[in-house]
């Protein structure tokens, strides 16, 4: 009896210092299992590359109102990312979550760029608004960058792996930005880019007929109207040293201050250049049924055909630019043509509705005119690509030389980062504008980088009405008569089934 105790005794406290070894071990030793399907929650190779090579400690804090955390589980997705990247650092990381009202540092996170949202929320049946911030700060030493607003999982690796590389490797990006409208200037005309992108890049204002420097980042061409061989001479050559650009350049120029001004700017040198890269800017004004709504005096605000909201679900999803996808508003567009060339890789980025249309004759763009061919109906209604992404090797469109492996963005409008923006209620532009530069500039590294899959399907999320009433209809024909007439058809096999049985 003695030696039972004994042993018993001897086996709890063996036990018990194996499981103090197991304890000590893990905090050397340690493995972060990730159940889900597409390991949503573990960081790449990329990411873990960068992050052991960081010599100081980092900071990382997500501020995140508690008000989103009881509406949305995005939130504790997006900290258990940044505590994997703790997980991974050796103690170079460390992250905090806090919110920002109930700690008191609104002001203190407003100033770093963190602004607060406005989001619509239902409870009880009943619509209301609240002010919700979820912005992360990333201090290293005495530098600091930030991300203002994500409440997405899909690219919260991408965003944050790119600032720590840029914190800690000193990256310094040039901007260039051309303006192809000689009565048009950055300070004036496009004002509300200029202050978003000022905190981030270095900008310099490259002139028509000046020479593009080597040490741009990424050079942005924003509008086309007066743009000579002159010009695209250079930009050619700067693409050929490996530049990267993005175009916004359209085929038809309209005069927001005189909407009945329309010119189709045929022979313009700019869609010469991008012809003999395979893209083709029409010259056209594409229109769709599904658009923004356009202000008028005297009036009711009336839907805007030529004003085109783009949807979340006509964008690629495979490219960072777009995966991270908060809105963008197109004004006065034009059609894009692709040929493919050879070592040329062609990737749509932004389409309209399948319910969208163009103008090719008798252009024009006065609001009313407009509005009036909401009712169009015909056979041509389609869906219209008005971005891409193209990147390879490129042929020069006025030398023998090839480019080197790079990429450029087209997009067929130039008025969608212009300050007309504030008068169509459209500032998410912005942030697809920063979004195209900031993966421009980036190395391949990085663009290695996969955005998380995360699907969303919420019926209120299906933009076009079509589209949402059949869903509806679908919804409402499976719960209501489909499942219960099953239930009904089996419970009277079964019964008549028991009654032959009982026979």
């Amino acid at each position: 009896m003695q030696k039972n105790k004994e042993r018993e005794l001897i086996l709890i406290i063996l036990t018990t210092i194996i499981f103090i070894l197991l304890a000590m071990n893990s905090l050397v030793f340690f493995n972060r299992m990730d159940l889900t399907k597409n390991k949503t929650f573990t960081i790449s190779n990329t990411t873990k590359k960068i992050i052991s090579s960081i010599p100081d400690k980092i900071h990382i804090t997500y501020f995140i109102s508690d008000k989103i955390k009881a509406i949305t589980s995005v939130a504790l997705e997006i900290e258990d990312i940044l505590y994997e990247y703790a997980a991974h650092s050796k103690g170079r990381i460390v992250v905090n979550s806090m919110d920002p009202v109930s700690s008191g540092m609104t002001s203190r996170i407003e100033s770093l760029g963190i602004t607060p949202q406005q989001i619509e929320v239902y409870e009880k049946n009943e619509q209301s608004f609240i002010v919700v911030y979820s912005g992360i700060v990333i201090q290293y030493m005495d530098k600091i960058e930030t991300i203002p607003f994500t409440i997405t999982l899909e690219t919260v690796e991408y965003d944050v792996t790119y600032r720590i590389r840029k914190l800690v490797e000193g990256i310094d990006l040039s901007l260039g930005v051309l303006i192809g409208d000689s009565k048009k200037n950055l300070q004036d005309h496009y004002s509300y880019l200029n202050d978003i992108l000022e905190r981030t890049y270095k900008i310099e204002v490259i002139k028509p007929g000046q020479e593009i420097p080597s040490s741009i980042s990424v050079l942005a061409v924003i509008g086309n109207k007066d743009l000579t061989d002159g010009d695209m001479l250079y930009i050619d050559e700067y693409i050929m040293e490996g530049g990267k650009v993005l175009f916004g350049i359209e085929g038809v120029d309209v005069d927001a201050r005189n909407l009945s001004a329309v010119v189709k700017l045929e022979n313009s040198p700019a869609i010469e250049m991008l012809k003999k890269y395979g893209i083709t800017i029409n010259n056209d004004l594409v229109l769709d049924k599904y658009a923004k709504r356009i202000p008028l005096r005297g009036t009711f605000p009336m839907i805007y055909p030529q004003w085109i909201s783009i949807l979340g679900q006509n964008v690629s999803t495979e490219n960072p630019i777009t995966s991270r996808f908060s809105g963008l508003d197109l004004l006065w567009a034009s059609s894009i043509s692709i040929e493919e060339m050879e070592g040329i890789t062609y990737e749509k980025l932004l389409s309209t509705t399948d319910q969208a249309w163009t103008l090719e004759q008798h252009i024009t763009a006065a609001p009313q005119e407009v509005s009036s061919l909401m009712g169009y109906k015909g056979d041509d209604q389609r869906q219209i690509t008005l971005g891409y992404v193209v990147s390879g090797t490129f042929k020069s469109a006025f030398t023998d030389k090839t480019s080197k492996n790079t990429r450029i963005i087209v997009i067929s409008d130039s008025d969608f980062v212009a300050d007309i923006i504030e008068f169509s209620d459209s500032p998410y532009n912005i942030i697809f504008f920063e979004n195209a530069i900031e993966w421009l500039s980036n190395d391949d590294s990085l663009l290695q980088i996969k955005t998380r899959d995360r699907r969303d399907l919420r019926l209120n999320k299906i933009e076009v009405p079509e589209k949402k009433i059949k869903a509806i209809i679908i919804v409402y024909l499976v719960n209501i008569v489909i499942i219960p007439l099953s239930i009904i058809i089996f419970a009277i096999v079964h019964f008549i089934r028991r009654k032959k049985r009982e026979a």
